[in-house]
């Protein structure tokens, strides 16, 4: 059978939906609302309706298009591959880290793996970037929405 960036983007989609089925059937067993105020369950309740809607909105585009129109589907090159895995590597090392270093310090390591290391960027506007997104990412959820971020080095 060959493969055509139609049936994949289909698969994808149909994976990406049930995600966020399993995903919201979890998020409902959290507060929406608490004390008048979104609580836990409503950003991910959110987040999950729209992974419903944008799986299933890439499966139908691509089930109504013929499959005589769709390209041959090219698996990723070495270097693609590579550059994928490098960012899912930076990903879950952030995570491991995010409580021993805290959110600022493992957020500014994202980044810069990401631009230093894969993107390969360099020159100012890249360290303004690895500066700039940690401090908007913590005002937004430290400051605005008020969420419990992090400390590191012992303090949670």
């Amino acid at each position: 059978m060959k493969l055509t960036v139609r049936k994949v983007d289909m698969g994808i989609g149909v994976v990406v939906a049930l995600f966020g089925v399993f995903s919201l059937s979890r998020a409902l067993k959290l507060d929406f609302y608490d004390e008048g105020v979104p609580g836990p369950g409503f950003f991910p309740s959110g987040l999950a309706m729209l992974l419903i809607v944008g799986g299933l909105a890439l499966t139908v585009s691509r089930f109504v298009k013929p499959d005589s129109e769709s390209e041959d589907f090219d698996l990723p090159s070495r270097f693609q591959a590579r550059r994928s895995l490098g960012v899912w590597i930076a990903l879950l090392a952030t995570v491991a880290l995010v409580n021993a270093i805290g959110f600022i310090l493992a957020m500014v390591l994202l980044v810069a793996m990401v631009l230093l290391g894969i993107e390969r960027r360099r020159g100012p506007a890249a360290i303004a970037t690895i500066i700039l997104i940690p401090l908007l990412v913590y005002l937004l959820f430290a400051t605005l929405l008020q969420v419990p971020l992090p400390t590191g080095f012992g303090g949670g």
